[in-house]
């Protein structure tokens, strides 16, 4: 709610712009004394949530921009599991996620040193993780006929209708990701 707050006064301070209200400034309307004055009055509110917005956006950073990224990681082995059609599993020994929480070890990345705290991250993203993986994938291989959603569905459908072996349970099950298709008007 903090964050909503925040940007509320964010998107007014970005708009203030607009207005005609500091010196050499000519638009066509005229602008209420009532709005001046709530401009001036507000001002510490707006400068206040500046700061906020920077904070809040800093600890969003610091807590889940590292789970997501690593969510995202097992994202791509299990997808280049797939790609390869070795279906290899998370959770047995020597398997993606102890991939994972090896390479964390080895380069002291904080999140992912253990099995545990990877599968539990791996819960919590593994819905939303192709589209971050299909932004990469856009980013590493620029194509202006590439559109990042069409990328995005072809992995959750990928993640959902495939499974690791000696299993039927699919590697993302797809009542549990968000799904970016649509159907286009044209």
């Amino acid at each position: 709610m903090r964050a909503i707050a925040v940007m509320r006064h964010e998107v007014v301070s970005l708009g203030l712009e607009s207005f005609s209200i500091g010196a050499g400034k000519s638009s066509g309307g005229k602008v209420r004394p009532e709005f001046v004055q709530w401009v001036a009055e507000t001002s510490k509110d707006r400068y206040e949530a500046a700061h906020g917005f920077s904070e809040i956006a800093r600890r969003y950073e610091a807590k889940n921009e590292r789970k997501l990224n690593v969510a995202e990681h097992v994202g791509k082995l299990v997808w280049h599991s797939i790609q390869e059609q070795e279906f290899k599993g998370l959770h047995v020994a020597g398997g993606i996620l102890e991939k994972v929480r090896d390479v964390a070890k080895q380069e002291g990345i904080h999140g992912a040193r253990d099995k545990d705290v990877v599968s539990k991250t791996w819960v919590t993203y593994r819905g939303v993780v192709h589209l971050g993986m299909a932004m990469d994938y856009c980013e590493d291989n620029p194509d202006p006929g590439l559109n990042v959603l069409h990328v995005a569905e072809r992995i959750r459908q990928g993640l959902s209708q495939n499974f690791p072996k000696k299993t039927r349970e699919p590697y993302v099950a797809p009542d549990g990701q968000i799904s970016f298709h649509y159907i286009s008007n044209t």
